[in-house]
C-alpha cells in the first residue's frame, strides 16, 4: 500500500480520500499478512467480515459499499501484480460482487415540489432556494453545483460551467430565467474576496445546507426524500418533455446510457401517448397502402 501511494496511485484518482480510507481498513486488517497469503478464501472472509460488522453510526454495510471497499483492494492486488510483478494474480478476481439494490426510486409530485421550492423559498438559508431550483431544473449533481464558481457563470448567456464532476469531465448546464433571477441577486451582494457562488458567510470554502434542507422538507410535510433524488425528478420531468436518452445524458453528465436507466421514470400517460401516436402512423401508413 505504501509502494502504491509512493508511485502515485491515487495522483489522479477522483474518490482519492474514500480509497485511502478503504485501504487504511484493510491494512488494519491484512497489513500483516504475506502478500502469497492473502487467498481468495481469506478475502472472501474478509468481504463477509466486512459487510457483517457495523459502521461506526452503527449502520449496516450497503452491498455497494462493501463492493466499494473490495474494489479499492482490487486495485491495489492488481498493482502489486501488474508493476511490481510481486504476486501471480489478484485474489479479489476471483470472489464475485455482491448483488446490489436497484438504487432509490422517489420522484416527487408536482403539488410536492411547489410545496418543496416554497419551504426552501422560507428557508433562513439565503442559497437554499436557489441550490434547490438549480437542481430541479439542471439535474445538477449537490457538490457539483456547492462548487460553483462566479467565474465558471455566464449571467449573460444564462449559462454554466461545472469543473469538479463526479466523473471528471466537465459539462455546461443551462440556467433558467429564475435561475438567473436568484444568482443575480446573490451577484449584487457577494463577497468579491470568495469565488464560490454559495460561499460561507464565516469562512471560505462550502457551505453546508443540511440542516436548511431538513428543516425544508418538515415544513413541506415530505418525507424519505433526498437531495440526490432531485436528479430523478428533473430526468423524468425532461424525459415526459420529449428529452431522449442521449440528451439527458449529455445534461446529467452521464458518460453511459446504462447509467441513466435507474433515473428515467417516464409517466405511464406520456408512455401511452407515444404508443397512441406510434399505433395512429402506422394504422395510416397501412391505409395508404391498401
Amino acid at each position: 500500500m505504501e509502494r502504491f501511494l509512493s508511485d502515485g496511485g491515487l495522483e489522479h484518482h477522483r474518490s482519492r480520500e474514500d480509497t485511502l480510507r478503504h485501504l487504511e481498513y484493510w491494512k488494519s486488517r491484512v497489513g500483516e499478512y504475506g502478500l502469497v497469503h492473502i487467498t481468495s478464501e481469506l478475502v472472501g472472509k474478509e468481504r463477509k467480515f466486512l459487510a457483517d460488522t457495523p459502521t461506526h453510526k452503527g449502520t449496516k454495510r450497503s452491498a455497494a459499499t462493501t463492493n466499494r471497499y473490495m474494489a479499492s483492494l482490487s486495485s491495489l492486488l492488481t498493482y502489486a501484480v501488474r508493476e511490481l510483478k510481486w504476486i501471480g494474480e489478484n485474489p479479489c478476481l476471483h470472489v464475485m460482487k455482491l448483488k446490489e439494490s436497484s438504487g432509490r426510486d422517489r420522484v416527487l409530485s408536482p403539488e410536492e415540489i411547489i410545496r418543496l421550492l416554497a419551504a426552501c423559498r422560507q428557508s433562513k438559508s439565503p442559497y437554499l432556494f436557489c441550490v434547490v431550483l438549480i437542481g430541479f431544473t439542471t439535474g445538477a449533481r449537490l457538490g457539483e453545483i456547492l462548487n460553483l464558481e462566479w467565474r465558471h457563470v455566464d449571467l449573460e448567456n444564462k449559462l454554466a460551467c461545472l469543473r469538479e464532476t463526479k466523473n471528471g469531465r466537465p459539462r455546461s448546464i443551462a440556467l433558467a430565467d429564475e435561475v438567473i433571477a436568484e444568482l443575480k441577486m446573490l451577484y449584487n451582494g457577494r463577497n468579491p474576496l470568495k469565488p464560490l457562488v454559495f460561499a460561507s458567510k464565516i469562512a471560505f470554502g462550502r457551505i453546508d445546507i443540511k440542516k436548511a434542507w431538513q428543516v425544508a422538507l418538515e415544513r413541506a410535510s415530505i418525507q424519505d426524500f433526498h437531495f440526490h433524488d432531485i436528479r430523478h425528478c428533473f430526468a423524468s420531468l425532461a424525459a415526459s418533455q420529449g428529452a431522449s436518452n442521449l440528451e439527458l445524458a449529455t445534461a446529467m453528465g452521464h458518460r453511459t446510457l446504462s447509467m441513466l436507466q435507474r433515473y428515467t421514470h417516464l409517466d405511464v400517460q406520456v408512455t401511452k401517448k407515444f404508443s397512441k401516436q406510434i399505433s395512429e402512423k402506422l394504422m395510416q401508413t397501412q391505409g395508404e397502402s391498401l
